[in-house]
């Protein structure tokens, strides 16, 4: 998620946050300075059941962003099937060449009562799925903390690369489904 601002000095900014993985891909090779320090930290978060955010940012030339800004404006008034393409391409425009700032984790508490209610949902023989956009570690910690996981269960992971097409991750995950269906 990324936002541009304008200081009052004129100066534009792009500043970004979002999960680790897709920050430190979109950093310059200037920006990443303090990268080694911070890719543990996150992970060590993240074991420890806290969502975790990577912060970056760069300057915007004001032709890059007039340029950058034309082509964003045509992609959020297009009506059609194109149109999430065209959104896509303008992020991949603006949303490059960032120098890291650092990582930040915020403990995400369970409302009280929810390990219980889960564990009586599963007691009364209603499959539970857990889908999430966190980290592995993040979510297998969750997962526990709320009796949604236990020692004793089987436990498949399905992880689908983050530049899939949506379609294709359809077709991978109708695939594991049958093939963990067909396994039991």
């Amino acid at each position: 998620m990324s936002v541009i601002i304008k200081d009052d000095n004129g100066q534009i900014f792009l500043l970004s946050k979002g999960a680790d993985s897709i920050i430190f891909d979109l950093l310059a090779d200037n920006g990443k300075l303090h990268q080694w320090a911070t890719t543990s930290h996150p992970s060590d978060y993240a074991e420890d059941g806290f969502r975790t955010l990577a912060f970056a940012y760069r300057k915007i030339g004001s032709e890059e962003y007039a340029k950058w800004n034309a082509r964003f404006t045509k992609a959020k008034t297009t009506i059609g099937p194109e149109r999430e393409e065209l959104l896509e391409n303008a992020s991949k425009m603006i949303e490059k060449d960032l120098i890291l700032l650092g990582a930040a984790a915020v403990e995400d508490k369970l409302q009280r009562g929810v390990p219980n209610c889960i564990d009586k949902l599963a007691q009364a023989g209603l499959k539970i799925w857990l889908l999430t956009g966190d980290k592995k570690e993040t979510a297998v910690n969750i997962g526990f903390a709320c009796s949604l996981l236990r020692y004793d269960m089987k436990q498949f992971h399905l992880s689908l690369d983050v530049g899939t097409k949506y379609e294709n991750q359809k077709v991978h995950i109708v695939e594991y489904l049958i093939a963990f269906e067909i396994s039991l």
